[in-house]
């Protein structure tokens, strides 16, 4: 079981980067499944470096799945498969099972835009990229959609919005909660680390974990262990993770430095001189999710 962990979490390691969209010669990225090309009515396919993020929902669907968005969470199913995909953090869990991704997913325009390889690996599926064309070629065991006729509108699957943040029940302020399974990491960054002070957040990466930097304009930046930095709140958000790999378990953190994040679904549009982190984690085989403001979790880490 660790060594099958262990071979998922090195292939998530490759899908990174969320960008601008497509290139500066203004192609447009190709998705087909089984030879069928996958329609994307309204949000497109977008990518950095070769690497492509996508709207959740059509892909997932030309792949068998069913997908429900519900409380800033993807919930995708196929069959025995279930994805749980938390907006704005790193964290997705399998089964009982956490898994990090370098590239969280992200709400953008009403849609939630994830790895392309992630999902279509997880589901079973290979993925093949010819960057010459700007094509992905998702290939299944069996074709899981049949033959029709793209003239005869009769024929084409009938097509299932995607429900917007808005419609979603907001949760209120709860207090924020900690995975009592681990939480050094959450010691190392609260209880004299991360700080916020004239419009900036400072803070140092622990030794021993991962963070990165990301934002529509500036894409995915890596952050070096042991180093400080120093970032304006307004754009983008800061992850932290680290791995216990003797548990096969990741503990991570996801400081929003936008209030207005359309994830928190104008939750915190009142906050000033302040930001919000937000925390997920497997308790009884499902995903908890926390958030609160950055003063509020260091006086809860302070305290514990």
């Amino acid at each position: 079981m660790k060594k099958k962990f262990m071979m998922i979490f090195a292939l998530i390691l490759i899908v990174s980067s969320l960008g601008q969209v497509v290139s500066a010669a203004g192609k447009e990225v190709t998705v087909t499944v089984d030879s069928k090309k996958v329609n994307f009515p309204d949000g497109k396919p977008i990518m950095e470096e070769n690497r492509v993020l996508i709207p959740v929902r059509f892909v997932s669907e030309a792949l068998g799945a069913n997908v429900d968005y519900k409380n800033q969470t993807v919930l995708i199913k196929q069959s025995e498969k279930n994805i749980s995909m938390k907006v704005n953090t790193s964290i997705v869990t399998t089964g009982d099972k956490k898994i990090f991704l370098d590239v969280p997913a992200r709400l953008q325009k009403g849609r939630v835009y994830v790895p392309l390889r992630f999902v279509s690996e997880a589901l079973g599926a290979q993925v093949d990229w010819n960057s010459k064309k700007f094509l992905v070629t998702i290939t299944t065991a069996s074709a899981t959609t049949k033959p029709t006729d793209p003239k005869d509108p009769e024929q084409q699957p009938e097509e299932k919005p995607e429900q917007k943040p808005e419609q979603q029940p907001t949760t209120g302020n709860k207090p924020f909660e900690w995975d009592t399974k681990k939480s050094d990491l959450a010691m190392e960054l609260f209880k004299n680390n991360v700080k916020y002070a004239n419009g900036k957040v400072t803070f140092t990466v622990p030794a021993g974990s991962s963070a990165q930097f990301l934002s529509i304009q500036s894409g995915l930046v890596n952050l070096q262990p042991g180093k400080q930095y120093t970032y304006p709140e307004g754009k983008g958000s800061i992850t932290f993770a680290k791995i216990y790999a003797k548990e096969d378990y990741i503990e991570s953190y996801t400081v929003l430095l936008d209030k207005n994040d359309e994830s928190l679904e104008g939750k915190y549009k009142n906050l000033e001189n302040d930001v919000i982190v937000a925390h997920d984690f497997v308790k009884n085989n499902k995903l908890v999710s926390s958030d609160s403001t950055l003063t509020e979790v260091v006086k809860s880490a302070q305290s514990r």
